[in-house]
């Protein structure tokens, strides 16, 4: 049956209060704690309880039946629900290893508003004795033998390698396109267009970069930095893209956030094992690529 032709025909049998969710809801809640109940049966007598398979196709029954009288009252087709979870679960799931060519945010305008295609940063490590009572270490960021921004430390007690955090910016230029925070530190900010400058390239879209890198690195820490995982908590790209959603980077989709994201850590535990080293960002193949110090082996791309 088709599920739009099931929607519109259990409509005939929902005596429920039409502009209730309360029941609905709870009777969603209902049949998902019967399919566990009947889990358990058959964990309990896995070899004596045979009606597993008939009282699950009954209880998923009654799940859409609540599905489609929740989707009612929320004036949702369940076609396009459906349609729309499948396009979102491919992006996330069914991604390619790589990700594919896309335009460019930049690319209609003169070389000295667009990042560069190819781009070499070097995060060199030191010990500076003036910051506090003990020494700190601090990363200064190169492009080439010009220094790029300011010596950054962690800013914590216990350090935890953050001073490296601009090579998660490196990856949102060369994966997504978009850096608001590298515009500023390359100096490459749209001026020839006073919209995309005062919005794009402004102060606030600057600050919520480094806000919303700074919240990923607060779940990341809680994850290895993604050390052992191909995938990232789907609620923390919903944050990404709900924080950005006024920004040109909302074109942008989950499965880039996720590419991004990846790419991004790592190179970071690659700078945090050598302390330091060279970033090269492909922002058409939408790679990093990590070179160790001089005289260390290692390193690759992602």
């Amino acid at each position: 049956m088709d599920i739009g032709d099931y929607q519109r025909l259990a409509a005939a049998s929902d005596v429920l209060p039409p502009d209730d969710l309360t029941l609905t809801l709870l009777g969603l809640a209902g049949e998902v704690g019967n399919l566990a109940a009947e889990y358990k049966k058959r964990q309990r007598d896995s070899v004596g309880y045979r009606a597993f398979r008939e009282e699950v196709r009954e209880e998923l029954g009654d799940l859409m039946w609540y599905a489609a009288a929740l989707a009612r009252r929320c004036d949702l087709d369940l076609a396009e629900v459906l349609a729309d979870n499948l396009h979102k679960t491919n992006q996330r799931f069914n991604r390619p290893d790589t990700p594919p060519a896309h335009a460019l945010f930049d690319e209609h305008l003169p070389s000295e508003e667009q990042f560069p295609r190819q781009l070499d940063i070097t995060f060199a490590e030191t010990i500076d004795t003036d910051r506090g009572a003990r020494p700190v270490p601090v990363v200064r960021i190169y492009r080439g033998t010009e220094p790029v921004g300011d010596p950054l430390d962690d800013n914590r007690d216990d350090n935890d390698d953050y001073r490296y955090h601009d090579a998660l910016h490196l990856a949102h230029m060369a994966v997504l396109g978009w850096s608001p925070t590298l515009r500023g530190l390359l100096k490459l900010k749209r001026k020839g267009n006073r919209d995309i400058d005062r919005i794009q390239d402004g102060g606030r879209s600057s600050a919520l970069e480094e806000g919303l890198t700074a919240y990923v690195f607060s779940v990341a820490t809680q994850h290895s930095l993604f050390a052992n995982s191909d995938q990232i908590p789907a609620d923390l790209i919903k944050a990404c893209q709900r924080m950005t959603s006024h920004l040109e980077v909302s074109e942008r989709t989950a499965g880039d956030w996720e590419y991004a994201i990846l790419a991004g850590y790592d190179v970071f535990r690659q700078l945090q094992k050598y302390h330091g080293g060279t970033v090269h960002a492909d922002l058409l193949a939408r790679t990093l690529t990590f070179s160790p110090p001089s005289g260390q082996v290692g390193g690759g791309s992602t």
